[in-house]
């Protein structure tokens, strides 16, 4: 894989052809986990230097204030929900909005006017840097519109020959550019991913710099991941730029011998790559309820799972 441009955003898609292994709950906590790497709190003593250093346009841009601190941004982060359900913006307890990522994909509105801020500072839980794309039913009927369009077109050009990679590479050029302005303007895109694999989860996968794969520790899970991971790495086969970042179990229960099991065989056939388990926790269960992650609904990283979503986030920034 080519090296990374820095001045553009790392894309992360969140993904599992498997459902209910905490795809939206990860893509959620690794966003906002990521978006608080990126704030750097600022000293009184040292308010005044920032802002000089700075200039005045770009100090009233980068730095943020909370009750009486003052947080210098680094970096912004954009959550994609490409799941049609909708559930990012129930997660995190903010409103959808007017304009949705189908709105974004078939051209009807500009991504600026789709993205939405995060930030709920008025109710306690400052999110300055964090910014997310809703999504909707409109998802679902756009991408069939796009699906049928680009295979009219192939069809017409390629007659009978018209296959899977053309389609692809339409319906890649199209999110590259609904979305390409947000890869320049962003240092993380987390895509939140819905259990599917068909032509426009592929063109996702070009899209994606890497791939990170919750999986439950039981058995259906397990043999889903196997084989979404090898439709992964049969897309790398096929040319398609995209690597496994992480693979994470989830609702693992350290007690349980099957889960232990699982993990062992995940650690023997995917070695480093393989993260620490997210421990099943019921402030994890809860927090999409309450509109927080579970950076807030445990402020102060007393739950295990709070600390291995934490290591999730330290493994994407540092990485």
């Amino acid at each position: 894989m080519a090296e990374r441009d820095k001045d553009l955003a790392e894309v992360l898609a969140i993904v599992n052809r498997k459902g209910g292994v905490a795809k939206t709950t990860t893509a959620i906590n690794l966003a906002h986990g990521l978006s608080r790497k990126l704030l750097r709190r600022v000293e009184a003593s040292q308010l005044e230097q920032v802002k000089e250093s700075m200039g005045e346009a770009a100090g009233a841009e980068r730095l943020f204030q909370y009750e009486d601190y003052y947080y210098y941004i680094t970096g912004h982060v954009l959550l994609v929900d490409f799941d049609a359900q909708g559930h990012c913006v129930r997660g995190l307890g903010i409103d959808a909005g007017q304009a949705d990522v189908g709105d974004v994909l078939s051209a009807h509105q500009h991504i600026s006017q789709a993205v939405i801020s995060a930030d709920r500072s008025a109710d306690g839980y400052p999110r300055p840097n964090l910014w997310v794309l809703p999504s909707s039913d409109n998802l679902e009927r756009v991408k069939e519109i796009l699906r049928r369009h680009s295979y009219g077109r192939n069809i017409a050009q390629y007659g009978l020959l018209a296959g899977d990679s053309e389609i692809n590479r339409e319906l890649l050029e199209v999110l590259q550019d609904s979305l390409g302005l947000a890869v320049e303007r962003f240092s993380y895109i987390i895509l939140d991913c819905p259990p599917a694999l068909d032509a426009f989860t592929q063109a996702v996968y070009q899209f994606s710099d890497a791939a990170i794969v919750p999986v439950k520790a039981d058995y259906f899970s397990m043999a889903g991941t196997d084989l979404h991971l090898a439709n992964i790495q049969e897309a790398q086969l096929r040319g398609i730029d995209i690597r496994i970042h992480t693979i994470i179990p989830t609702f693992f229960v350290q007690r349980q011998r099957l889960d232990q099991q699982m993990f062992e065989a995940l650690k023997t056939t995917y070695g480093d790559r393989v993260s620490e388990p997210i421990p099943r926790s019921q402030a994890v269960a809860e927090a999409p309820a309450y509109g927080k992650t579970i950076f807030e609904m445990d402020p102060t990283n007393q739950n295990p799972a709070t600390a291995a979503y934490q290591a999730l986030v330290d493994r994407v920034f540092y990485g």
